[in-house]
């Protein structure tokens, strides 16, 4: 063998990147983190934050609540970093990516093959059309189409499942004082169930009835938990 013939071990791995679109991206997606960490982290960061607002906007829609219409952008940047299911969403997606590479891999491998050791026929022509590769761009564009179709799903189930477990009453149940008020807002209900808050707003919501209420900031004087609430107070969501 001539020093020129590539090794069986390096032939290999240039046929893996070469039936990978994941794997032949992969090294210029380093490289390039490696010459800016800060794109890195700021692109982690972006997709935090993304999966943090379309989380905010899923959820207050089952209460009637149009939060991005309320939002400020600072509401936007902090979205992703107050609901954990984010960072578990972002680390996710890389599997995902992982699983939809490996099907596209099979499937280039499996024309090969076919290519290789089937003898032709009509058969064998239909079986090779159907398994025809897809252009490279095309592919990746779809990875990224995978990631957002499963962001959105994944973040539509648990908005339903956490909305769904306020309305049981699995949620902080808290008293609200306005101002010019000496007694707490009365809801229709024995209690508030406290929903969340933006920089210029909290939400709270009469199980009752069925109700949310947006009320402004500047109008509430304190939000105190009930006596009874088994949540210590520090779950409740901060006012800016």
């Amino acid at each position: 063998m001539s020093g020129s013939e590539p090794s069986g071990g390096a032939a290999a791995q240039t046929t893996r990147a070469e039936n990978s679109v994941l794997l032949d991206l992969l090294p210029h997606v380093l490289q390039t983190f490696g010459r800016e960490p800060a794109l890195a982290i700021t692109l982690c960061y972006l997709l935090v934050a993304m999966a943090g607002i379309f989380y905010n906007y899923a959820y207050y829609q089952k209460f009637g609540i149009p939060v991005l219409t309320l939002s400020q952008i600072g509401d936007f940047l902090v979205a992703g970093l107050q609901q954990p299911m984010a960072l578990l969403l972002v680390l996710s997606t890389f599997p995902m990516c992982w699983i939809a590479d490996r099907i596209n891999q099979q499937k280039r491998r499996r024309r090969e093959m076919l290519l290789r050791d089937t003898p032709e026929s009509h058969w064998r022509r239909l079986r090779v059309f159907v398994l025809r590769p897809t252009p490279r761009w095309f592919t990746g564009l779809a990875y990224v189409s995978i990631v957002v179709v499963y962001g959105w799903v994944f973040i539509a189930i648990y908005a339903q499942h956490r909305a769904a477990a306020v309305k049981r009453g699995d949620a902080p149940r808290v008293a609200v004082w306005l101002n010019g008020d000496a007694n707490p807002l009365r809801p229709q209900g024995q209690s508030w169930t406290y929903l969340g808050a933006v920089s210029g707003y909290v939400f709270v919501y009469d199980a009752t009835a069925d109700h949310a209420v947006i009320l402004p900031v500047n109008n509430i004087v304190r939000i105190e938990p009930l006596p009874d609430q088994a949540a210590p107070v520090a779950a409740l969501a901060p006012i800016h």
